[in-house]
């Protein structure tokens, strides 16, 4: 990017309003649909990280989650992995609602990787651990959160203007759509990304 520095001062008459936006609250009985998404490491014979898919996927299987543009959905992201992952979601503002730890991971985790299934593998039975506040500096709209290794995070996801409750004044529809991922470059270079396809 190219600064060209102007030789004559300028006067700027630009001020701080006196009231910032004021977001509205989560509701989360406002979701159209709840979706499970799981963080997956995969390792080699000698226990060697090979890569990093999101619901058992590589990025190139067509899109699962298609989210209509204008609605909200909670999400429920499952961290089987022993990193933590910032997940960043392309047009979608969320809050954190609840981050509960995952009892008896291993036999949980197990039987993902077998049928990646997380209400036949009985989440809400493992899903009962301890609760973790998300901290007060982090308790907002968010489009990036570290999802916690070993943890369930629930989130409300926004697919539309949270200032205004409006759809987007662009077509969302239109390809080649947008993704989600952990934003970790390591990890969205290994394929920990999905594509999300938006319908009307």
């Amino acid at each position: 990017m190219k600064f060209i520095i102007d030789r004559e001062p300028e006067l700027d008459t630009s001020r701080i309003p006196k009231k910032l936006i004021r977001y509205p609250s989560p509701d989360p009985s406002s979701a159209s649909q709840t979706r499970h998404i799981a963080m997956f490491e995969y390792t080699s014979p000698v226990d060697e990280p090979t890569h990093l898919y999101l619901n058992g996927k590589p990025y190139s299987y067509p899109a699962t989650e298609t989210p209509r543009a204008g609605t909200s959905e909670v999400w429920y992201v499952i961290n089987l992995t022993q990193d933590n992952h910032p997940l960043h979601i392309h047009l979608g503002l969320f809050k954190v609602l609840d981050q509960t730890e995952i009892k008896d991971l291993g036999e949980f985790k197990d039987c993902m990787l077998k049928i990646n299934d997380a209400e036949r593998c009985h989440l809400s039975r493992h899903a009962r651990g301890k609760k973790v506040d998300v901290r007060a500096h982090e308790n907002g709209w968010k489009n990036v959160y570290k999802m916690m290794p070993g943890y369930m995070t629930k989130i409300l996801v926004r697919f539309a203007y949270i200032h205004s409750n409006s759809s987007y004044v662009f077509d969302a529809t239109a390809e080649p759509g947008y993704v989600y991922h952990c934003h970790i470059l390591d990890h969205e270079d290994n394929v920990m990304m999905r594509p999300l396809k938006f319908i009307n």
